[in-house]
């Protein structure tokens, strides 16, 4: 095609001439140097014309742009530096060209679109066979914007998440798009370039795998849906059992059914439908009642795009996670410890109500502290504290909190002026204790949002389905177990006892971490568990539409 493709071609005419030539008179090879030379100019000649095509199209590029068949190339600057430094030479032969093709296509693979990577204008162009050098110069810089564009898409994502969510912090993968295409061209191999930009996350991976399935579930006509009536419940029969039974099948919830009476409500439907709520973060009654029910009948279709949503914010994690982390996903209120790839700790958690949302970021957790106190946020301080107090004057003595001046020192409340829509002088400080709102302890990882783990005194919120009742920060279902594990791993370890004593005395202690953990707060409305199930959860924060929109999106 071009890059190198004129060099072959002259050998692979010289070797024709040779086999004409010697056929003929001897008298006639005194003319075979003069072929040569002519034949080497004219291919020279092609690949300089071809070379500074490249080289005008490299200036558009870093001036107005450039367009090819319609499409905008998008990675000019990075494609001005590549040919420059090629001395505007071509990139593409036939064998690389077409393996990244493939490579294109199979982005569906990640929950990305070939189209964005001129999939459909390659596919043309490369079905060509008499192109010009104009339109030669016109592919080879097409072909090399798709790879720029696609690996850095794997790389970081093809959405920038802050342009959605100004609190959603990224570390961006570490990962250059230029030198993973000069290792394609030395290596000859576009497919291992582009798996190297692939995130190696399993949750990435397993997500990847079951996109795979859920498209098969897609083509063979999806799993219909369930008749709207009243709860469905074990021991029932009927049809609606049946359109029960058949979701759960094609869904892989129910597998290997024996029953000869398959419209009857049996124990093992039971067991797959408690299989699908535990999937699905739903009340585990075995019952298909309201809530269920409008999760079954929720199309494939739509479950397909939620995969593909949170594949992209897969491609916003950084490149490591650690080896010993924390990470939360605050739509299934779920926190995991993992160490060495392992899980040691799980618990519930709960997370920031819609209008106080808990932002995403990643930071490292460097202490904890014992029987904290709980000096009041500015948002819960304006809007809930301050109207409180003006109700009912013992508001904030009823809860141990105490009213500080700039110096620290307790100020009577009652000689405050407690006003709204104005500057509060004071810091308002809850002691430890039972009444204190962060109960036992909290786990610090500094960030910009102040926001921490902690343990609560309304353990009663972990029986609800929905806990997005924080005012932002996580609460924890088991802080104490945290706190066990962390004090073990000091260099001069904490036993259970030892936190269990600094908790009763019920003093304000610091325990600086020797070695920190990172904390990943993360948003995941689809992922795949330890176990292999595919999870779906609600959209809390109503994330999904406008990610998707960005998503979708053609470039």
């Amino acid at each position: 095609m071009v890059g190198g493709f004129f060099y072959f071609m002259a050998v692979g005419l010289i070797f024709k001439l040779h086999n004409l030539f010697q056929f003929m008179p001897k008298s006639y090879l005194f003319f075979l140097p003069v072929f040569l030379t002519l034949t080497i100019s004219v291919y020279g000649q092609i690949d300089d014309e071809l070379k500074n095509e490249i080289r005008i199209r490299t200036e558009q590029l870093r001036g107005a742009g450039l367009f090819v068949g319609g499409e905008k190339i998008c990675c000019g600057q990075s494609i001005s530096n590549v040919y420059s430094d090629r001395i505007f030479s071509p990139i593409w032969t036939d064998s690389l060209a077409n393996q990244l093709l493939r490579q294109i296509e199979n982005s569906e693979l990640e929950g990305l679109f070939p189209e964005d990577y001129h999939y459909s204008l390659l596919k043309d162009l490369l079905q060509e066979k008499d192109l010009n050098v104009f339109e030669k110069a016109n592919l080879d810089l097409l072909l090399t914007d798709s790879f720029l564009l696609y690996t850095t898409h794997l790389l970081s994502g093809k959405v920038n998440p802050v342009s959605l969510n100004p609190d959603w912090r990224v570390v961006k993968r570490e990962g250059d798009p230029v030198e993973l295409l000069l290792k394609a061209i030395s290596s000859n191999n576009v497919g291992e370039s582009i798996a190297e930009a692939r995130p190696k996350y399993k949750t990435y991976d397993r997500l990847r795998s079951k996109l795979a399935r859920y498209k098969e579930i897609r083509d063979a006509g999806g799993w219909g849906e369930i008749e709207v009536g009243p709860t469905i419940k074990p021991g029932e029969s009927g049809q609606r059992v049946l359109q029960v039974r058949k979701r759960l099948e094609a869904s892989g919830d129910l597998v290997g059914y024996t029953n000869d009476e398959p419209e009857i409500f049996d124990e093992e439907l039971k067991r797959a439908v408690l299989k699908y709520q535990r999937r699905y973060g739903l009340e585990e009654d075995g019952a298909v009642g309201k809530s269920t029910l409008a999760s079954m009948n929720v199309p494939v279709e739509l479950r397909i795009e939620d995969i593909i949503l949170n594949l992209e914010r897969c491609r916003w994690l950084p490149r490591e996670l650690g080896d010993h982390y924390i990470i939360v996903n605050l739509p299934a209120y779920e926190m995991e410890l993992v160490k060495d790839g392992e899980i040691k700790l799980e618990m519930g958690v709960a997370v920031g109500k819609p209008y106080r949302q808990t932002p995403v970021f990643s930071s490292k957790m460097t202490y904890f502290v014992v029987n904290p106190y709980w000096t009041v946020p500015p948002t819960i301080l304006y809007q809930d504290m301050i109207p409180a107090q003006i109700k009912n004057p013992n508001y904030l003595s009823s809860l141990q909190i105490k009213v500080l001046d700039e110096s620290g020192n307790e100020v009577d409340p009652a000689s405050v002026t407690w006003q709204t829509g104005v500057k509060f002088p004071y810091t308002l400080r809850q002691e430890p204790g039972k009444m204190n709102a962060l109960g036992r302890v909290k786990f610090i990882f500094p960030n910009e949002f102040n926001i921490y783990m902690h343990d609560t005194n309304h353990p009663e919120v972990f029986a609800k389905y929905n806990r997005a009742l924080s005012s932002g920060c996580v609460r924890l279902s088991d802080p104490m177990k945290l706190a066990y594990y962390v004090g073990a791993t000091q260099n001069k370890p904490l036993s259970v006892s030892d936190i269990d004593e600094i908790s009763k005395s019920k003093s304000n202690q610091t325990i600086i971490m020797n070695s920190p953990i990172m904390v990943h707060l993360q948003y995941w409305t689809a992922f795949v568990d330890e176990n292999g199930f595919l999870n779906f959860r609600p959209d809390i924060y109503d994330r999904n539409s406008k990610l998707k929109k960005a998503l979708f999106s053609s470039l």
